[in-house]
């Protein structure tokens, strides 16, 4: 089985700007409903090349990036070099097993990554272990439909092809249920949109899919169901390509 560490790093060198144009709807809501302060201590889990942890770093006091892949923090230690901030610090580690004190943050990030952590509810509760009291918690992730476990099937096996690092994506109900058992109230959850379109193609070449298992997702994609075709939006394309959308979650919570 292939881990989130042996993929990023291998995928590290493919991420730009185009992975957080996928996304970037789901970062602006974590950015309009953090209630930053000036005052915020954040940590920003499962960080990547670092693009959440950088939108955030001018609106609060300080931040930690943190990512279990070596590859990806020395991509985002040179964006930040770009941009010129001084107040974030970045640091390997896993998101089950948060290298940090109790009670050390007053909000913690994660935003299109835990579908590849081992296990969501541990990373939950390393979540409500490290932030203080009253603070808050920002998750965006990639989502599957409610009391539809056909199609949230055909996602995470497609999601599994492309990339073998891919462990789950929860419907929104499965995550409020698991940051609730965590100790977090939940303030806000839910799915405000579709993400921008994506091409399978350019999807499949920036996760440096190989061949076999690109075709293999190809051949879902021909095959989806119809369910899954009007969830995700699939269009047929040229080339043997196909566009879509990903649902993405939202969710705000704050620590008892």
């Amino acid at each position: 089985m292939t881990t989130a560490k042996e993929q990023f790093d291998r995928q590290a060198r493919h991420y730009n700007a185009q992975w957080n144009t996928w996304t970037e709807a789901s970062l602006h809501w974590l950015l309009t409903h953090a209630n930053c302060q000036p005052t915020d201590e954040v940590l920003d889990v499962a960080t990547g090349t670092g693009f959440t942890a950088l939108a955030f770093a001018p609106r609060v006091r300080s931040v930690v990036g943190l990512d279990v892949s070596t590859g990806m923090l020395a991509q985002a230690r040179q964006h930040q070099a770009e941009a010129g901030l001084a107040n974030i610090t970045w640091q390997e580690g896993a998101a089950e097993a948060l290298p940090f004190a109790d009670d050390t943050f007053s909000m913690v990030t994660c935003r299109i990554a835990p579908h590849h952590f081992e296990s969501v509810p541990r990373f939950l509760a390393e979540v409500a272990r490290v932030l203080r009291p009253g603070g808050r918690f920002l998750l965006a992730d990639t989502t599957v439909p409610d009391n539809d476990p056909a199609t949230a099937a055909w996602q995470n096996r497609v999601e599994a092809l492309r990339d073998p690092s891919h462990r789950r994506n929860l419907a929104p109900q499965q995550w409020r249920q698991a940051i609730e058992t965590a100790g977090l109230d939940v303030a806000e959850i839910g799915v405000p949109g579709p993400e921008a379109t994506m091409q399978l193609n350019d999807w499949l070449t920036r996760a440096g899919c190989p061949a076999e298992q690109a075709a293999a997702v190809r051949t879902a994609f021909a095959t989806a169901p119809e369910a899954a075709r009007s969830a995700f939006r699939i269009q047929p394309l040229a080339n043997e390509g196909y566009a879509f959308c990903w649902q993405r979650l939202v969710a705000r919570a704050t620590k008892r």
